[in-house]
């Protein structure tokens, strides 16, 4: 009886004792500055972020919409990557189903740069619901990598950056992240 009255408080100790402990430890491992090195994003982080609202977007009537937005620029004519970037996102839309409402995708092109009529046909045909815009040569941000698209979030800050290489499945896995966990947009 006496032995079973030990093992049970050596089992309560150890219940009690346990959230401590873990406690402890995290808050020695977060003084110490260790944490993983790992992320969860698939597009390079933009730091500081874009101001969607600095860009003088022409033609624009008001601000963007409040919801997520992958905008590409262009300022020269489209090239077979430029045309592999655009494929890729409107399949990424596609893919995200009914919250494929939740997510614009805008093409700025540069004020000193005017489309063949080969590109706006193609663009009108193919797709529809690509949004067209101008921007000035000079607010194209500098981020801007030939064929790269940036990821804004419905606050207009340009949060993440994608090479035209980068499967279009992680950019899939970054909205649907993002529309899960965002309460706007």
């Amino acid at each position: 009886m006496k032995q079973k009255e030990t093992n049970q408080k050596y089992k309560a100790f150890i219940i009690f004792l346990t959230p401590i402990l873990v406690l402890i430890a995290s808050t020695l491992f977060f003084y110490i500055g260790y944490s993983p090195e790992g992320r969860t994003n698939n597009g390079q982080l933009v730091d500081p972020p874009i101001d969607l609202s600095a860009l003088k977007i022409e033609g624009l009537k008001d601000e963007f919409p409040g919801k997520w937005t992958v905008i590409h620029f262009l300022n020269n004519p489209c090239n077979e990557s430029c045309w592999n970037s655009l494929y890729k996102t409107r399949q990424v839309n596609i893919r995200l189903g009914r919250d494929a409402q939740r997510v614009g995708r805008y093409l700025l092109i540069s004020s000193s740069y005017n489309l063949s009529p080969q590109e706006t046909a193609k663009l009108t045909k193919e797709y529809p619901r690509l949004e067209l815009f101008r921007i000035p040569e000079e607010d194209i941000p500098k981020e801007i990598i030939k064929d790269s698209y940036i990821l804004f979030d419905p606050l207009g800050n340009g949060i993440l950056i994608y090479s035209p290489d980068l499967p279009g499945g992680e950019l899939l896995e970054d909205l649907k992240k993002v529309l899960q966990n965002s309460k706007i947009g």
